[in-house]
């Protein structure tokens, strides 16, 4: 009886443990800055992309380019397709456009630091 007890500890400890992990996996999203269309790149098509989706000819149902390409933090516009466009071109890059951020839907917005 002993046993049974000590076996049946031991599976719902995992299944917690198996559970908790699946939640935060799915509540914690890694992400490109700049990567519209997530292919792990931040090129001239992401910048299309992201000016279809503003002009609305492209839909964002489950919100990945208002994520991934709002780089400035003041909703997605079409400031944030220029903003991605100078990192293309390898000019000033204040918003870390083409790194690799952990996204929360807890996490405070996006604040460049100049």
């Amino acid at each position: 009886m002993k046993k049974i007890k000590i076996l049946i500890s031991g599976l719902l400890a995992a299944m917690v443990l198996i559970s908790a992990a699946a939640f935060s996996a799915s509540a914690d999203i890694i992400y490109i800055r700049g990567d519209a269309n997530s292919d792990g790149r931040v090129n001239i098509n992401d910048v299309t992309y992201v000016q279809r989706v503003i002009a609305q000819s492209e839909s964002d149902p489950q919100g990945v380019v208002e994520r991934n390409c709002d780089v400035d933090g003041n909703g997605l516009s079409i400031v944030d397709a220029t903003h991605i466009q100078r990192y293309i071109a390898m000019l000033a890059n204040p918003y870390q456009i083409g790194k690799q951020f952990h996204y929360d839907e807890y996490e405070l917005p996006f604040i460049p630091t100049k």
